[in-house]
C-alpha cells in the first residue's frame, strides 16, 4: 500500500469518526426495489385471493428505523436516519410482497386495511430495522426484524430475521447496499416463502434445486473477492423452494469460508425447517462469529419446536447475548 493511499484511507476513517462525534447529523438512503426471485412452484391453478395486511405495531415496535448509535446509544437522538423511498413501510411491504408472490405464480392481491373479519389476513406486529454503531471504527450493523401472524383457517406465526454489517471507510453511503437494500429484499422474499408454505402448501421441484445448485457451484468456482458478487441470492432461493431436498446442499454451502455466503446458507436452512439439523446449527453457532453465529441462531428459531426454543433460551446465558446486538435481537424475536 502506497503512503498516499494509506494516508487517504486514514483520513476517511477519521472523517467517519468525526461524523459519529458530531452534535448533529442526517443520513438518508434509497433502497432499490427487490429484484424478483426465480422461484416458481409449478402451479398456476391457485384461485385469486386477497391478502389483507393489518398494521398491529404498537409502542417501540411501531418505529421502523431504530438507532443505537454511539456508546450505549448515546448519540442516537442527535442523528436523523431515513430511507427516502419508504415513507410508509407497511404499504411498501405490501406492494413488494404482492410482486414477489405474483412472480411465483400465486395470484394474490395485497391490500392494507385497518380491520378484516374474513379471508386471508396478515397481522404485522413488528417490521423494523435496528441500526447499531458504537464508534467510527466499528461496523454499521443492521438487524432486520419481522414478526406477524398469518390467519386463514387457523393462526400461524410468521417470523423473519436477517443481520448484516459493514464498516464504511470512505463514505457512509457504503452501508446502503449491504445494510439496507439487500436485507430489505431478503426479508420480503423470506416472508413470501413462509406464506407460500403455510397457506398454499407450495414447494418447488427437485429439478429447480438441481438448476440452482449447478449455478451456485459454477459461480463459487470463480475467484470473487466481493461477497456480494457471489451467488448468495441463489443460495437463499434454495430455501425459498420450500423443498427439504435442498438441505444437504445448504449444509455444504453453510461451511463456506465467506461469512456472508455462509450466513445466507444458514438462513435458507431455517426457512426449510431444519428440525433434524440442530446439532449442525449449534456447531456453526459455536464456531462462527457475527453473521454466521446470528444466522445459525435464526435457523434454530425458524424450527420453532420446544427443543429449538430451549436451545435459544440457553443461548441467552452467553456473554455474546449481552454484548452483541445482532444476537440479542435475534434471540429476543424467536424466544422472547
Amino acid at each position: 500500500m502506497s503512503k498516499l493511499h494509506f494516508l487517504t484511507k486514514i483520513a476517511g476513517i477519521i472523517a467517519v469518526t468525526v461524523f459519529l462525534a458530531g452534535c448533529s447529523y442526517s443520513l438518508s438512503y434509497t433502497v432499490k426495489d427487490p429484484v424478483l426471485s426465480s422461484i416458481e412452484y409449478g402451479r398456476s391453478d391457485t384461485k385469486p385471493v386477497t391478502l389483507t395486511i393489518i398494521d398491529k405495531r404498537t409502542g417501540s415496535d411501531s418505529v421502523f428505523l431504530v438507532k443505537v448509535l454511539g456508546p450505549g446509544g448515546s448519540i442516537s437522538d442527535s442523528m436523523s436516519l431515513k430511507i427516502d423511498n419508504i415513507e410508509d413501510p407497511i404499504s411498501y411491504f405490501a406492494q413488494q410482497m404482492e410482486r414477489e408472490l405474483n412472480s411465483r405464480r400465486i395470484r394474490i392481491k395485497c391490500v392494507v386495511r385497518k380491520t378484516s373479519d374474513k379471508g386471508l389476513v396478515l397481522l404485522i406486529n413488528r417490521y423494523q430495522i435496528v441500526n447499531i454503531r458504537a464508534t467510527g471504527f466499528s461496523p454499521w450493523e443492521a438487524c432486520h426484524i419481522f414478526s406477524g401472524t398469518i390467519i386463514d383457517d387457523q393462526k400461524k406465526p410468521i417470523k423473519a430475521y436477517f443481520y448484516n454489517g459493514k464498516t464504511p471507510v470512505w463514505s457512509m453511503k457504503e452501508v446502503e447496499k449491504p445494510c439496507f437494500t439487500i436485507p430489505v429484499s431478503i426479508i420480503i422474499k423470506e416472508v413470501a416463502s413462509k406464506i407460500s408454505r403455510a397457506v398454499f402448501k407450495l414447494r418447488s421441484s427437485d429439478e429447480k434445486i438441481d438448476k440452482l445448485t449447478t449455478i451456485i457451484n459454477s459461480e463459487t468456482a470463480k475467484e470473487e473477492k466481493d461477497p456480494y458478487d457471489r451467488p448468495f441470492w441463489k443460495v437463499l432461493e434454495l430455501g425459498y423452494t420450500n423443498n427439504p431436498n435442498a438441505m444437504e446442499s445448504l449444509k455444504k454451502y453453510a461451511q463456506d469460508s465467506d461469512e456472508f455466503f455462509s450466513s445466507c446458507s444458514l438462513s435458507a436452512m431455517g426457512i426449510l425447517g431444519a428440525e433434524d439439523q440442530i446439532d449442525f446449527l449449534m456447531q456453526r453457532y459455536s464456531s462462527g462469529s457475527f453473521n454466521v453465529k446470528y444466522m445459525a441462531a435464526k435457523a434454530i428459531g425458524d424450527i420453532g419446536t420446544q427443543e429449538a426454543l430451549q436451545v435459544l433460551r440457553d443461548m441467552k446465558k452467553d456473554e455474546a447475548y449481552i454484548n452483541e446486538g445482532g444476537l440479542k435481537h435475534c434471540l429476543d424475536l424467536y424466544a422472547p
